[in-house]
């Protein structure tokens, strides 16, 4: 078990939180005031906006389940046979509203009914209280969540700098094949961080959320996928055919070449050109020359299609920067 920062931060805010619920139910004079505390533990997401939705389902959730308890109470009595009815019913009910979340902390209000006997407007008052002191402490703690963008850039930078290296591994030919596997290996669990923390990003804005982030990680996740093909192809091949090397000198240009800023036209060229050149070479003269150059013209292709998802990429947030900035 490793402790981390965030941990000791999460567990702060719930003990706090909790005993601040706790506090302000006794103050209010309400029965049940831990209740409010464990509202508030429940309460607390990893994203503002995760806060929000789940506390707005939870006060749909409540409504509800008021409802069927009131129901359920007045055919069968505040007893167990109740309230298995009312949680039958509300759980089912729940689960179909996608609220499953819901179940327990409502179902914990529900119960103080039972134990009352009766859900007159001073227990209802009272349970409602509960409700909106835990939620609403809840949501206080986590508004100082912030969108953690030096993070963000960090994690950017090393996906640029994992992809720059594997295409450079790439070309040096059969010699950096494995090591360009591993680096896209690398690439991928970084990516997938860089993911959450994108949409986690997103999530701690209530205004417009940054969307920059998340689609430049889905565009390099797109990009890793055809790296991943272009080495599992160029490591089937015959190294030692003149074309061979061109690809790999275009790689090469490619990895140098590469840049967050560059609309890639030029490279697009490049690759145009070397196509161009292999369709003037002469035919193979045996079968593993023309498998060989078959699966360079693959490459090409793919290294085609790497470029041109970067450059749709760049001409979308052109247009995008573009219209934001008219009046």
């Amino acid at each position: 078990m490793r402790i981390r920062r965030e941990h000791v931060i999460m567990g702060v805010k719930a003990a706090l939180g909790a005993a601040a619920a706790i506090a302000l139910a006794m103050l209010l004079g309400l029965e049940y005031a831990a209740t409010a505390g464990i509202i508030t533990v429940l309460s607390l997401m990893g994203t503002k906006r995760e806060t929000l939705r789940i506390a707005a389902g939870r006060l749909m959730a409540l409504l509800m389940g008021l409802g069927i308890a009131f129901v359920s109470y007045s055919l069968l009595g505040y007893s167990l046979a109740g309230f298995t009815a009312y949680l039958f019913v509300f759980a089912v009910a729940c689960y179909a509203c996608r609220w499953g979340y819901a179940v327990t902390l409502v179902s914990v209000l529900v119960s103080h009914f039972m134990t009352e006997g009766c859900m007159g407007a001073a227990q209802l008052l009272n349970e409602a209280l509960l409700f909106l002191i835990g939620t609403g402490v809840g949501v206080l703690v986590n508004l100082h969540l912030r969108a953690d963008e030096d993070a963000m850039r960090r994690h950017m930078a090393t996906v640029d700098e994992l992809m720059r290296a594997a295409m450079h591994a790439l070309s040096r030919g059969s010699e950096g094949y494995t090591y360009a596997g591993q680096l896209l290996e690398a690439l991928g669990r970084e990516l997938t961080q860089a993911e959450r923390l994108a949409v986690d990003n997103a999530d701690n804005t209530f205004g417009d959320a940054p969307l920059y982030p998340i689609r430049y990680v889905q565009m390099r996740a797109n990009q890793r996928k055809i790296l991943a093909q272009i080495a599992h192809a160029l490591a089937d091949i015959d190294a030692r055919t003149p074309q061979h090397g061109a690809v790999c000198a275009l790689l090469a240009r490619v990895a140098e070449a590469y840049s967050r800023d560059n609309d890639v036209s030029a490279l697009l060229q490049a690759v145009q050109d070397v196509l161009a050149d292999m369709r003037t070479q002469p035919l193979p003269e045996s079968r593993a020359e023309f498998e060989s150059r078959a699966v360079l013209y693959y490459v090409l292709l793919r290294t085609e299609d790497f470029l041109r998802l970067k450059r749709q990429f760049h001409e979308d947030y052109a247009a995008e920067r573009s219209h934001q900035s008219k009046p």
